[in-house]
């Protein structure tokens, strides 16, 4: 299948204009653009019409793949899907940010080899908002995550840098009362952290191809985006 890259571009030039008015202190959402399972090629085709992008991928083989073949320095990499312990050490000094930060254990493990590199790594704290079963993540209750984030803030090698979550797949209205109550958090632990150095709630990353628009209206700051970008959503 041959692909136009000029349509893609367009694609992602109108999803910036689109969301454009959804400013948060005085600054527009940041799109990560979810580029797994695309191949490299296209993704450094891109680099000839876009301005310092992020990328979002999702399996740490694939995107270590990718970045070395890319080697590009104006693109912004983020991890945005499970991080296993174990792919931790491949991982840091990789990203630029990890969305994925689903519990203490894990914590644990970047801040046991981001010492041991002389590095920080910046980190968002997943929150399982549905508490369905189906996601990882912190549990979203006000309480918990209190002591979770003083825990946190004794990690000298991490920087928090706000939430993540993922809606449950259901029509984009049905996400609302969702993104609503992670918004609440958001500005909940943004007070509880206020005098901790390395706990800062300045993203809230919420909202994909099928739910962003909902996502933005409650309060998100950065949406991951594929498939409206990359593939035919005429129908949508």
């Amino acid at each position: 299948m041959n692909i136009d890259i000029k349509q893609i571009v367009t694609r992602y030039q109108n999803l910036r204009s689109q969301i454009s008015h959804y400013t948060h202190d005085g600054k527009q959402p940041e799109i990560v653009i979810v580029t797994k399972n695309r191949p490299a090629s296209l993704i450094i085709g891109l680099l000839n019409f876009l301005k310092c992008p992020i990328y979002g991928e999702n399996r740490v083989s694939e995107a270590l793949s990718k970045i070395e073949v890319c080697n590009n320095p104006n693109v912004d990499w983020h991890f945005i899907g499970h991080l296993q312990r174990n792919k931790v050490k491949r991982s840091l000094g990789k990203f630029s940010l990890i969305h994925s930060l689903a519990d203490l254990k894990l914590a644990n493990e970047i801040q046991k080899r981001a010492a041991s590199s002389d590095i920080i790594a910046n980190c968002l704290m997943q929150i399982d908002i549905s508490e369905d079963g189906t996601k990882y993540g912190f549990s979203p209750d006000k309480e918990y995550l209190v002591e979770v984030i003083t825990e946190l803030s004794k990690m000298s090698h991490l920087q928090i840098k706000g939430l993540m979550t993922i809606a449950p797949f259901v029509s984009p209205e049905e996400t609302r009362p969702y993104f609503k109550k992670m918004y609440e958090l958001f500005n909940s632990l943004d007070i509880q952290s206020n005098h901790l150095n390395n706990i800062k709630m300045e993203k809230l990353s919420m909202g994909m191809s099928n739910d962003y628009i909902i996502a933005l209206e409650e309060g998100s700051n950065m949406i991951r985006i594929g498939s409206a970008i990359f593939e035919d959503f005429s129908s949508k």
